[in-house]
């Protein structure tokens, strides 16, 4: 129990150490698919290895419409008697032409507790930024039909990106707290209509907000585990602006996947899945309700998982045949 409170004593000093402006990506709305990309202490919470993928694609009517691929691998592993989790995975958010990429690995720590564990995890990678995230705004142009696209401010500028996190993980409960871009990067920034000899100064200087998520979550077993259901809740803040989302989900057989989410100050989120032998995919459809998304017509995201054992790559024993003469 010391040895929780240190770590979640110092989360909370670097909770309280810095306070910046909003981030700019929304959530996925399938956000428990995600754990790694919110939480890197989540990296090798299965016994198994775990190939995950996301795309999603934001205000699906606008112009310049965003869209955002996320990918990841990781696996736990046993190493001097102790548990650990690796993972790597990359994220790429692309608006019209211009696209920001992040390529990182992540190292977990896993400590026995109770039923379940306690992990504390780290990540580190480099961003490729090629427009401000924060900056997304939506523009009418009147002389083409009231047509409406998404502007941002452009840059060029690769940093690296620190994370880092602490969970609790068993079969019916998972909870978490993360810092999100620990050494808030900073870059200059402008839009088309800056002149090109101001572009670096202190007006265009931004950043990779500093932030912070607490996610949970918690498996409700029904009629001898035919039926599951999964509350949870991600929250998001930068002690500025807070964002909070919650979701319903029900598992039949293990197989079939459904349920409904919603999201502060943006709408809801309806989504359906399946599993098929380890190879599970599924849909959301956003139905935003206020901010840019609700001139858009809606954001679609689709979800790809596959769960390899690890003795898949172990050879096994074969029976030993002698031929006996008779």
């Amino acid at each position: 129990m010391k040895r929780i409170s240190f770590f979640l004593s110092v989360l909370f000093l670097l909770v309280c150490g810095q306070a910046t402006k909003a981030q700019g990506e929304m959530p996925f709305a399938q956000f428990w698919t995600a754990r790694t990309y919110y939480n890197p202490s989540f990296a090798g919470e299965t016994e198994k290895i775990r190939l995950s993928g996301i795309y999603r694609y934001e205000w699906s009517r606008l112009q310049n419409a965003p869209q955002r691929v996320f990918l990841s691998a990781d696996m736990p592993m046993e190493f001097l008697g102790m548990q650990h989790g690796i993972a790597v995975l990359t994220h790429a958010h692309s608006v019209g032409n211009e696209r920001n990429n992040l390529l990182a690995v992540q190292y977990a720590y896993k400590y026995r507790m109770g039923k379940g564990s306690f992990n504390i995890g780290i990540q580190a990678g480099m961003q490729q930024i090629n427009f401000d995230p924060a900056s997304l705004r939506i523009i009418t142009d009147s002389t083409q039909n009231n047509r409406k696209t998404v502007a941002f401010d452009g840059t060029e500028k690769n940093v690296p990106i620190f994370n880092a996190g602490v969970s609790w993980t068993s079969q019916e409960l998972f909870i978490g707290a993360a810092a999100i871009n620990i050494n808030s990067p900073r870059f200059y920034a402008a839009g088309d209509s800056v002149a090109s000899g101001t572009l670096f100064n202190d007006s265009t200087l931004s950043r990779l907000p500093l932030s912070y998520n607490f996610s949970a979550g918690y498996n409700i077993r029904l009629l001898n585990s035919l039926i599951q259901i999964q509350p949870m809740i991600l929250v998001q803040t930068d002690l500025k602006k807070t964002q909070l989302q919650a979701a319903f989900r029900t598992i039949y057989g293990e197989k079939y996947s459904l349920g409904a989410s919603w999201r502060s100050r943006q709408g809801y989120s309806f989504f359906a899945g399946i599993v098929i032998q380890d190879i599970g995919i599924s849909y959301a459809y956003d139905l935003h309700t206020s901010g840019i998304g609700k001139e858009s017509g809606g954001s679609h995201e689709i979800v790809f998982s596959y769960r390899l054992p690890f003795d898949l790559f172990n050879k096994k024993p074969q029976p030993h045949k002698s031929v006996r003469l008779l």
